[in-house]
């Protein structure tokens, strides 16, 4: 036979929350229960093998049957997990809820377990899982701290002022690490063009007047380059002075004269 285990208990806040905690207890109205770390992991193995969401309700309404609105649902297969000897909830609270926490009109988390839960394919005793949880002021556990509608994921919010100060400090010194890095990068691939282009040039593959371009080019697209200087054939230079012009040296053949049908002197 199922047994419904309805535990109230204070919480430390944030988007993860403490329900339930391994522990005796006696003094619960369906008498004497136990909770062992086991248990809490069934609880959340069955809570992943069933796949859906956990309602957080308010005041335990839905077990009355009545109208339930949710106050925030705990989402399934990663909503769960066992902390030490705590198992902890990730709740996503509704609008309405969320202020109703900041008002401080609710405090508490009231978690509903069932102890022999019943498999609704097979018929066969799962054990302990988690049937939902409820926004309450009348908590059974008084251990834990209250409610906060704040998440503890936002770690500014729980960081003193010297710890965010000196996140701060770190992160501007890591700013400018990265800026001199990137300098560094871009002077190294400055010469590295550079040093490419030189090559070209003394293989004949561009000229020295394309030099600046062929810089620009190297820096923007490096395999394109490299691609475009292999494909590239060799430049002929064509010499400046004119082999063809007369020569006054004495014994010379003045060849444009001789292709003029001129005498030579």
């Amino acid at each position: 036979m199922e047994r419904m285990i309805v535990c109230k208990l204070k919480n430390k806040g944030g988007g993860w929350y403490e329900i339930a905690k391994v522990g005796k207890w006696k003094g619960h109205k369906v008498g004497e229960f136990e909770l062992t770390k086991e248990d809490l992991n069934q609880i959340v193995f069955n809570f992943q093998n069933i796949g859906l969401d956990v309602v957080v309700d308010y005041e335990h309404q839905t077990l009355s049957g009545q109208t339930a609105p949710a106050s925030g649902w705990i989402k399934a297969k990663d909503g769960l997990k066992v902390e030490k000897d705590s198992l902890l909830a990730l709740i996503e609270w509704t609008p309405k809820a969320k202020e109703s926490i900041k008002q401080k009109e609710y405090r508490y988390l009231s978690p509903v377990l069932i102890q022999n839960t019943k498999d609704n394919k097979s018929g066969n005793i799962i054990g302990w899982s988690l049937h939902s949880v409820a926004l309450t002021n009348t908590p059974f556990f008084t251990e834990l701290e209250p409610i906060s509608a704040k998440s503890n994921h936002n770690k500014e919010e729980n960081m003193s002022k010297e710890e965010l100060e000196k996140l701060k400090k770190e992160n501007e010194d890591l700013k400018k690490e990265i800026k001199t890095l990137k300098e560094m990068v871009k002077k190294a691939k400055e010469v590295a063009a550079k040093q490419k282009v030189s090559e070209a040039i003394s293989a004949k593959k561009i000229t020295k007047e394309q030099e600046s371009w062929a810089v620009e080019y190297a820096l923007k697209d490096e395999k394109g380059f490299e691609e475009f200087i292999k494909n590239a054939k060799a430049v002929v230079e064509v010499p400046s002075s004119n082999q063809f012009a007369a020569s006054n040296k004495p014994g010379d053949i003045d060849v444009v004269k001789l292709a003029l049908g001129g005498d030579d002197e």
